[in-house]
Parts: structure tokens; C-alpha cells; sequence
């Protein structure tokens, strides 16, 4: 009888917990949201310099052009989420045309973000605002509104599931993650309804990336090709993308950016924030 009892009260109590569980699971946004702001948390590099390249191709697949820039960043409270923030300032160097443009970007606790552009035709810094956020960053595949950072709460986010990449040969389990966001006018500006991007929460490293336009058609396709990792001064792992291709699947045309000669903290030349300014945009700062 005793058994029976026992048997009894377990069925009682596991139906009694059943609906709690329910009540309490995660909703498709909240894990989202949970995935993302665990990524955001990430640790992260103080400082760091590095040169890229920008293989540029038009919709026949030919290699129109290769631009080449050096780069220095820098992450003020690296080591503290809530109020680290990052600055760039990146100088071209090749093809000639190019030679002297640069970018600044300057990320801020209220307001919008500091954007820059250089372009030695101009002889001034022009400040990227507004609608410009959509335009080609210095004619490649990547807008301005790509190559700038991003705040975790502009944008809501839905978990559309997990799913198994292969990535070098071997299986990858992401999470696939959409973001809206949440202004009108910052998806008219950056020109995208949504995006939907393939995330490993334990890196932070996207392999996948998919932009749609205003209209919600498919606009471009993001893939990671290579990435490296490092440590940060605490002796934190940090997972650097080193490679990436950007398909306009509407145009045809693609952009793939190369990292090299990645130098981070004690490696990098003396980095100020004096440097992140547009005065450092006409003058030397590498």
C-alpha cells in the first residue's frame, strides 16, 4: 500500500510541475535576446593592429580591384561589457587611387555612433549620417552601416532554431538568429528589413550572414571564410574573423576581406585615443 502511495504522489507531483515548466520555458525572442547579449559579453581585444585587403569582383567574377588598409582599434573597459566601447581608424595605402583615403568610427553610450570617411578628393573628413549608412563602404561589397558596430538593444532578435555547418571538414552546431531593428528610420538608413545570421555562442564567430532589403527580398550573403584567435592582456581567448566573402545576390557582385599580420596588446605600437579623431584621418598616425 505504501508503494502504491508513493507511486501515486511522484505521478501527482510530476503533473503538478508539468505546466510550471511550460510557463517558464523561453519564448523564440527571449532566447534570442539570451544568445545575443551572452555573445556581446564575449571577451574582447584592448588593442590591435592590423592590415586588410578588400578583393573587389564584379558580376563576371573578374577582380576589379584590391584595396589594401592598416588599422588600429581600440576598446575602452574592454573588460567590462556594460560600458566598453570601441573606436577604428583605418588608413588605404593601395591601389593608388586610393592611396591616403580613410575611416573613423567611434562608438558611443548615447546617440548615434561617429562615423567617418576620407577621401583625398574631398580634402575633409565627411561624417556618414542617416542614409548613408546604406552606402558602399569605399566601393565594395560591405556598406558603411556593415563595417560600423552595432548596439546589442537597437535591434529585437528571434530564435529560428540550431542547426549543424560544416565549416574546414568538420560539423559546427550554430544558432540561427534573426534581428530586426527595432527604429524604422535606422532599417530605412541601413536599408535592411532583417537579418539573419548563423552564430556559435561559445566564439561569438558567424558563419553565416543574410541581409534582406526594405522590399524583403534577399539583398546579400555573408560567409565566414577563415578566423584566428587570440589572447587578450587577462589571458582571455578572443575569436578574430580573418577572412569573409560578401555576396550582393541582387548585383552579382562580391567583396572578400583578408586580415593579416594581426598585432594585440603588448605586439601593438603604442596606441593613444588621441588618434581616433578626424584630424588623424589627414595625418600620420601608423
Amino acid at each position: 500500500m505504501k508503494k502504491q502511495l508513493k507511486k501515486i504522489g511522484l505521478i501527482l507531483l510530476s503533473l503538478t510541475l508539468f505546466p510550471l515548466s511550460n510557463a517558464f520555458a523561453e519564448s523564440p525572442e527571449e532566447k534570442g535576446y539570451r544568445i545575443m547579449k551572452a555573445i556581446d559579453e564575449l571577451p574582447v581585444i584592448e588593442k590591435m593592429n592590423s592590415d586588410s585587403s578588400f578583393k573587389i569582383y564584379d558580376s563576371q567574377g573578374k577582380l576589379v580591384f584590391t584595396k589594401k588598409s592598416r588599422s588600429a582599434n581600440l576598446t575602452t573597459d574592454y573588460n567590462n561589457p556594460d560600458k566598453r566601447l570601441t573606436k577604428s581608424i583605418s588608413y588605404f595605402f593601395a591601389p593608388a587611387d586610393d592611396k591616403g583615403n580613410g575611416a573613423l568610427m567611434i562608438e558611443n553610450t548615447v546617440g548615434d555612433d561617429d562615423q567617418w570617411i576620407y577621401l583625398k578628393g574631398l580634402r575633409k573628413p565627411k561624417r556618414v549620417i542617416g542614409s548613408d549608412k546604406s552606402s558602399s563602404f569605399m566601393g565594395s561589397d560591405f556598406s558603411n552601416g556593415d563595417v560600423s558596430a552595432r548596439d546589442l538593444e537597437d535591434s529585437n532578435y528571434l530564435w529560428l532554431g540550431s542547426e549543424a555547418i560544416t565549416f574546414k571538414g568538420k560539423k559546427i552546431k550554430v544558432e540561427k538568429i534573426q534581428s530586426v531593428y527595432k527604429d524604422k528610420k535606422m532599417r530605412e538608413d541601413y536599408g535592411y528589413s532583417k537579418a539573419v545570421a548563423w552564430v556559435h555562442p561559445k566564439t561569438g564567430l558567424v558563419f553565416r550572414g543574410e541581409m534582406y532589403n526594405l522590399n524583403g527580398q534577399l539583398q546579400k550573403v555573408m560567409s565566414m571564410n577563415s578566423f584566428t584567435i587570440k589572447n587578450n592582456r587577462d589571458g582571455k581567448k578572443v575569436f578574430l574573423v580573418t577572412g569573409m566573402e560578401m555576396k550582393n545576390v541582387l548585383k552579382g557582385t562580391k567583396t572578400i576581406m583578408e586580415t593579416q599580420n594581426i598585432r594585440v596588446e603588448q605586439q601593438t605600437k603604442k596606441i593613444s585615443p588621441a588618434v581616433f579623431t578626424t584630424s588623424y584621418l589627414t595625418r600620420k598616425w601608423w
